[in-house]
């Protein structure tokens, strides 16, 4: 198996015979008459249908401009455009002042799109959440993504606990997440989306249920797409530290540096999470007689640190490359735990740790404006270890329990969880490559292409192996080889107002892994298996005016088990080499308005139809401790998610609101689950709403200071953590409804070359009970300060 994915590796990396067209960079500032920057100015050169926008500095930059006389244009509301021609052989510093336009001169409005409105107005099924606000607030990534639509982030705890992210009602490894286009987990981040620092992502992309062949991956539920930061000008740089509630502090630092002449850049990032997690909880507790009453207590064993660093380096504009570049990461993280997964019993000493190490390589270029390709390749070492010895019993007020005689009560052979002890290591070796190519016959037709080989490698050793001469199956080599490859082709008509997206993918899969044999001390069996699986797809787009979008679109989608679900994660989730992949239709029908007009205020609305008819799910079953894996029915998603958006003439004022409801229900009538044919699948919520408002107050006190106020509310209503069919109706376990409210202001002031924006956050302010999956109590009322700075 690692020969094979050694040759592909080597084919991605093959020479390729093309001679490529130099391309360079243009760039400068735009001042007015004052020497004042003018952020938000537009730039661009009309022959090639380039353009891009100044940042707060007044700075531009437009990339891969290839040799060529051209004219380029400056523009901003109420000031004079100009042109300037230039003759591009070299890297070119072009600058520009701007005169106030005369006030008898008609008004002229430029607008400019950036990513986020170019994803929004394409055939895909995206919703893009610019994080520019968010990053000064104190919520973090997973607060700031539950306030979407048709999406659902729940947690067993505080800060660096379990997460859950839902999509229309598919959840957990159905949904694939990925940094930049590369799997989160390459990228070192495997202990979950929710967990990222926020000021370390620029925008967030979330694809429902129909997943671009760009991404080369495999997906039943859709993908959320991560999109760093990225500064192409000399010197830029951020810094955050946020403190509050339950020992919670965060700090994040990142830096970009480009030469202008030598196209060299280097950017990295480092960030701080520690948080004590001592909430206070609703448990229960015996009396003297042995009678259950229920108490509040601060939980007592949940601490949660985590760190990471990241560094790129390379070179933009050369003549052979529009990029290549170095990346190195290092990230750890260790986590307490506390309690079972209904929180019934408390734990005193159990924790997991887990540490990953890697790098990356790439290489882009692009020959005349028509063919492009990007190559890169990866690996990442990441170590599990999980620790569970302890010899003694923990009560809710996190005391040793002793018995009547007044001795400490002892456990026979140690372990909390299982009752036998437990300290395992287990080891990945995870490498990635993928190919992207695109080819453009013009201006309407693109054909895409991708190849995504991975390969992971696990073995490990339980140090508290019971029986020396038993054999342990973390010690034996197990491989999962997976190569997800796709062709879209995409059209665009001349007017722009008709696109369409046609792809197929193929999914194979080649597992090797060793298990003993039943019955047997030593006995090992072979469990290799291969899976061969194609997928296809449309996407249509459709503009009936300038407002009005109408999108559809479909995919009959595959997923292919991921390493963690077929091997375990070696602390609570024990393996299942028998797991198939899973299949499901996946449609979407969607109608979206958008009016923005300089004189009028801004309004922008949306509703979606959503269907996932699945088969052969993978689901996460068990006890109360400890869980598998399993391949067990097939179920239906329907629903609706509906959207409403507002912003004042003058900008100061937005509200928004959006509210989800699908019906998630169990289809199966044979089986172990045949018995709640028709039922909602259990502890999913399905109905939910959020709401938001900002208002901004500009220079209350100095020329470019500023104020904003903030709040958002979410409401979840109630549903049930069992099958509905289980037991009398009056008897079922019920999470009730849940309505929090979040509230805080951000005040932005210039501190010298800095920007600098303090925080003050209040979350759940009625500190209400908060409830997420098999009704585990998360954080009531707390507070929060963060103060970021900006170069």
């Amino acid at each position: 198996m690692k020969k094979l994915f050694s040759v592909i590796f080597i084919v991605l990396f093959l020479p390729f015979d093309l001679v490529a067209q130099q391309a360079f960079t243009v760039s400068g500032t735009i001042q007015d008459e004052n020497k004042i920057a003018l952020p938000f100015s537009m730039v661009y050169i009309e022959s090639l249908k380039v353009s891009t926008t100044t940042d707060k500095e007044g700075r531009y930059q437009l990339m891969s401009v290839p040799i060529g006389k051209y004219e380029l244009s400056a523009r901003m509301i109420g000031y004079q455009s100009q042109s300037q021609s230039l003759t591009v052989t070299q890297n070119l510093v072009v600058d520009f002042t701007l005169s106030e336009e005369s006030k008898g001169l008609e008004e002229v409005v430029i607008t400019g799109r950036n990513q986020a409105v170019e994803l929004f107005r394409s055939a895909q099924a995206v919703t893009v959440v610019e994080t520019q606000a968010a990053r000064l607030q104190t919520a973090d990534l997973g607060e700031v993504i539950a306030q979407v639509q048709g999406v659902n982030v729940r947690r067993s705890g505080g800060l660096g606990s379990n997460t859950r992210f839902s999509l229309n009602g598919l959840t957990d490894h159905q949904v694939r997440f990925f940094l930049d286009g590369i799997p989160l987990d390459f990228m070192g981040y495997s202990f979950g989306i929710a967990n990222v620092p926020v000021n370390l992502v620029d925008r967030v992309e979330i694809y429902k249920g129909v997943v671009p062949v760009r991404f080369g991956a495999d997906a039943l539920g859709g993908a959320v797409n991560l999109v760093s930061p990225k500064s192409f000008f000399n010197t830029s740089g951020a810094a955050s530290y946020q403190v509050g509630s339950f020992g919670t502090h965060r700090a994040t630092i990142d830096m970009q540096h480009q030469s202008s002449s030598s196209g060299f850049f280097i950017q990295s990032s480092a960030f701080l999470d520690a948080a004590r997690n001592n909430y206070d909880i609703d448990v229960e507790v015996p009396d003297e007689r042995g009678r259950l009453s229920e108490i509040t207590v601060p939980r007592f064993h949940d601490d949660y640190l985590a760190w990471g660093v990241n560094a790129e380096a390379g070179w933009r504009d050369l003549k052979w490359a529009a990029q290549l570049s170095l990346s190195f990461f290092a990230n750890q993280y260790t986590r307490d735990i506390q309690h079972n997964n209904v929180m019934t019993i408390p734990y005193g000493e159990v924790n997991s740790k887990v540490a990953n190490y890697g790098g990356l390589l790439r290489w882009q270029n692009e020959w005349k404006s028509r063919l492009s390709l990007e190559v890169t390749s990866g690996y990442s070492y990441r170590q599990t270890s999980f620790q569970d010895t302890s010899i003694y019993f923990y009560n809710w007020f996190g005391e040793r329990l002793r018995d009547d005689d007044g001795s400490l009560r002892i456990r026979p052979s140690g372990g909390e969880i299982t009752f036998l002890p437990s300290d395992r290591r287990v080891w990945d070796d995870n490498y990635y490559a993928r190919l992207l190519m695109k080819y453009s016959l013009n201006d309407n037709h693109q054909i895409r292409f991708s190849l995504a080989p991975t390969l992971v490698a696990r073995t490990g050793d339980e140090l508290r192996q019971v029986d020396p001469n038993a054999f342990d199956p973390l010690t034996s080599q197990r491989d999962v080889l997976t190569i997800i490859s796709g062709v879209e082709y995409g059209w665009n008509s001349s007017d722009e107002k008709l696109e369409n997206i046609t792809f197929a993918k193929s999914y194979f899969q080649s597992l090797r892994a060793e298990e003993p044999i039943p019955g047997t001390v030593d006995g090992i069996q072979n469990r290799d298996r291969q899976s061969h699986d194609f997928g296809f797809g449309n996407s249509l787009r459709f503009h009936l005016n300038d407002q009005w979008i109408l999108k559809a679109s479909y995919e009959w989608a595959t997923r292919l088990p991921r390493p963690r679900e077929i091997f375990g994660d070696a602390v609570l989730i024990f393996d299942n080499l028998s797991l198939e992949p899973e299949r499901s239709h996946n449609a979407n029908l969607e109608l979206n308005y958008q009016q923005s007009t300089p004189a009028h205020s801004d309004w922008s609305a949306g509703i979606t139809g959503f269907l996932r008819q699945a088969d052969n799910l993978i689901v996460l079953l068990g006890n109360d401790e400890v869980f598998q894996y399993q391949n067990v029915f097939t179920a239906t998603s329907q629903g609706v998610e509906a959207v409403v958006g507002w912003t004042s003439t003058n900008d100061r004022l937005s509200l928004k609101t959006n509210a989800t409801y699908q019906d998630f229900r169990n289809a199966s009538d044979k089986g172990p689950f045949g018995f709640f044919d028709g039922d909602r699948i259990p502890n999913r919520p399905y109905l939910f709403a959020n709401g938001a408002a900002r208002y901004v107050w500009p220079t209350p006190f100095y020329k470019h200071d500023q104020i904003s106020f903030f709040a958002s509310t979410r409401y979840v209503h109630q549903f049930f953590r069992s099958w509905e069919s289980a037991g009398r109706r009056d008897t079922k376990q019920v999470i009730p409804s849940q309505f929090v409210q979040n509230a805080g202001f951000t005040y932005k002031f210039p501190l010298g070359n800095f920007l600098t924006a303090c925080t003050g956050e209040v979350q759940n302010i009625s500190n209400v009970q908060i409830f997420d999956f098999f009704g585990v109590q998360r954080p009531g009322r707390s507070f929060f300060f963060k103060i970021t700075t900006q170069l």
